[in-house]
């Protein structure tokens, strides 16, 4: 273990204790590699942004879940990784039928649909996702595009690809572990 290695778990110990001090450490020296990771996947600056504070949020609220084991990074770049899917999954269109068209008094109706500007920005966060995965391994690929591209359920995936349940858990675990290594790089 190195000094800077021991630094950090120190570091990671305090923040773990509610040291806000620690925190801005680890937000300081982590922030713009993370965005710069983030923004790969999410090419909107602001919502990379978001998404990017958002990751530290869940890291310190889940800090006691981390094993010192294992990189800190890595641990909070999966962090990031699982919001910024989240984020696309939940940018999605919903379908015409769910779309309230009834006016309700004077009051306009809230759009679901989003601007032409956020509907280029997911189409490009969409496409850079499909070429992540076209470039994942067979085993993969599949349950990768139906877990992340057309946010198919768990249960649902085990069916349409006849697998049990608890395969298509570890290869959707895998693919998105595969998707961080395609994106890191």
């Amino acid at each position: 273990m190195t000094e800077n290695d021991y630094n950090e778990t120190l570091i990671i110990e305090l923040a773990s204790q509610g040291d806000r001090e620690a925190c801005n450490i680890l937000v300081e020296r982590y922030n713009d590699s993370l965005l710069g990771y983030i923004s790969k996947i999410i090419p909107n600056t602001e919502d990379a942004r978001d998404i990017c504070q958002e990751s530290f949020q869940k890291c310190f609220r889940n800090l006691s879940q981390y094993n010192n084991r294992y990189a800190f990074s890595t641990w909070l770049y999966t962090i990031a990784q699982n919001s910024a899917l989240d984020f696309l999954r939940k940018r999605r269109i919903p379908p015409a039928s769910s779309i309230n068209e009834e006016s309700h008094g004077n009051q306009p109706i809230n759009s679901m649909v989003p601007s032409p500007e956020e509907d280029m920005i997911n189409d490009q966060a969409i496409e850079r996702l499909i070429r992540a995965i076209q470039k994942m391994p067979d085993i993969y690929r599949r349950v990768a595009e139906l877990r992340f591209i057309h946010d198919y359920p768990l249960d649902e995936i085990a069916k349409e690809l006849s697998l049990p349940l608890n395969t298509v858990k570890t290869r959707v675990n895998r693919s998105k572990k595969q998707l961080h290594k395609i994106w890191k790089s």
